[in-house]
């Protein structure tokens, strides 16, 4: 169950060991924060050091964190996980949530510290008992995050460097000069090379959405997020320029890039807040329904108006905020979880969604790894109820979602905690990257209909290959 823990004793052998490869922070550690002077762009920088290992880049709107040689790697895969840091290798016998926290606590304390990363969607199979799908080869842990005491950060008012002394010396880093952005070229060169295959295909989709509605019209459940993955080849060297052309395609209010490892890294354009912690306040934001954008400026309006409209989606989202919600209540003070707007409109560079807010305060005793167990997966990419939603989309998908339709972003040493869902996300690993387009099927669906969404939704990943299905 999502509230399980680690006995007593487990919980303090592993903060042992984790303290063994990286011994608690100075108890005279300080945060420092050095002002840079204004020089290249956030591309530039990256471009510059994107090459290095555990490369991480947090993008937003107006404003960049860029980050680089965490100083402890951690990830966990089957139930196996693995810590690097400096005094060495650490393998245990851990699951991912029980890592996280134990990690947390071993290191807790510095606020300009934050593990930075992904959390897979498979996590969920550690909270509810549930059956997924097996790994394959090119797949990447279920969890892979970083422990930065140093970044970059950028916004309109210049660039400085924060970090921490807590375990090593803390230095201004000069920033790269603009001439690292040479090394790759054109953004718009080289592409990758041959065929987006679809799994299931359009035909396939269809039959499995039209088999879902008849699930829910039979009442099994209410509602479940299914996914078409598109795939191609991909060189790691292409990696980074089709990412600078996917966040210029569609630009994202939470952005990331993720090198997992030497030919491998995570690309997200998410538009989507899964969980905001600032002090004890917690902030969802789920998405549902979808539009594509229209080709004139009346069109468009046409289309905004449509979804503002709709029966069916406004009754999707309204589901998905009551999973929120009662996520939340699991881990917040009784009566603070609040629904603070509903079905608004969000307009992208290629869709139209509807979005809510939903907040509350942490419990006394509850923190973000608490957090994490009580709403992970994201109730917008699982359904209601939401364990058999998982269990309906695992059987009619057959493969790992992994990084996609998990969970991406930062959490700090003192609690503070930004994630997206990994929605507009694509995974580059062993010669391959693919990308899941998910669509919220209900009673009322109609299979062409949600083909159609899964193309809006696909469209930035195919427009930065040039590419169709």
């Amino acid at each position: 169950m999502w509230s399980d823990r680690l006995s007593t004793g487990s919980r303090q052998e592993l903060l042992r060991q984790l303290r063994s490869i990286l011994p608690a922070p100075c108890a005279h550690a300080t945060d420092q924060l050095i002002e840079l002077p204004d020089g290249a762009d956030a591309v530039s920088v990256a471009a510059h050091l994107w090459e290095q290992p555990g490369f991480l880049w947090l993008d937003r709107p107006g404003q960049a964190w860029i980050a680089a040689d965490p100083i402890v790697r951690i990830s966990t895969r089957a139930g196996q996980s693995v810590v690097c840091g400096p005094n060495g290798y650490l393998e245990v016998d851990a699951r991912g949530f029980d890592l996280l926290e134990a990690a947390m606590e071993a290191w807790r304390g510095p606020a300009a510290a934050m593990f930075g990363g992904y959390l897979g969607y498979e996590l969920g199979a550690e909270l509810e008992n549930l059956t997924l799908p097996e790994h394959q080869v090119a797949d990447l842990p279920d969890l892979q995050l970083g422990l930065y005491d140093w970044r970059y950060e950028h916004s309109t008012s210049g660039w400085r460097v924060r970090g921490t002394d807590a375990w090593r010396e803390f230095a201004a880093r000069p920033l790269p000069n603009s001439r690292g952005a040479a090394t790759l070229g054109p953004v718009s060169e080289p592409r990758p090379k041959g065929a987006v295959v679809s799994l299931p295909d359009a035909e396939g989709f269809q039959a499995a959405v039209a088999r879902t509605v008849d699930r829910i019209r039979n009442g099994e459940l209410f509602q479940v997020n299914l996914c078409r993955r598109l795939e191609t080849r991909v060189n790691a060297s292409e990696i980074l320029p089709f990412y600078l052309r996917l966040r210029k395609i569609s630009p994202a209010t939470h952005g990331a890039f993720f090198r997992t490892g030497s030919d491998s890294a995570i690309l997200s354009v998410s538009p989507e807040l899964f969980l905001e912690v600032r002090g004890r306040h917690v902030r969802s934001c789920p998405i549902k329904g979808t539009r594509p954008r229209g080709e004139s400026p009346g069109e468009d309006r046409i289309l905004a108006a449509e979804l503002a409209a709709s029966e069916k989606d406004r009754a999707e989202l309204a589901m998905i905020v009551d999973v929120t919600r009662n996520d939340l209540g699991r881990v917040c003070r009784a009566g603070s979880v609040r629904v603070t707007r509903h079905a608004e409109l969000v307009s992208l560079p290629t869709v139209h969604h509807t979005f809510s807010e939903v907040t509350g305060e942490l419990r006394d005793g509850c923190g973000p790894v608490d957090l994490l167990r009580a709403c992970f997966p994201p109730a917008s990419i699982t359904g209601a109820p939401k364990i058999r939603a998982m269990e309906l989309a695992a059987l009619e998908e057959g493969r790992r979602r992994g990084a996609c339709m998990g969970s991406i972003g930062w959490m700090s040493l003192d609690g503070g905690l930004e994630l997206s869902v990994a929605i507009r996300t694509a995974v580059a690993s062993g010669g391959r990257a693919w990308y899941l387009a998910g669509c919220g099927i209900t009673a009322e669906s109609q299979p062409q209909e949600e083909l159609a969404e899964s193309e809006a939704k696909a469209m930035a990943f195919l427009r930065a290959l040039e590419a169709s299905v």
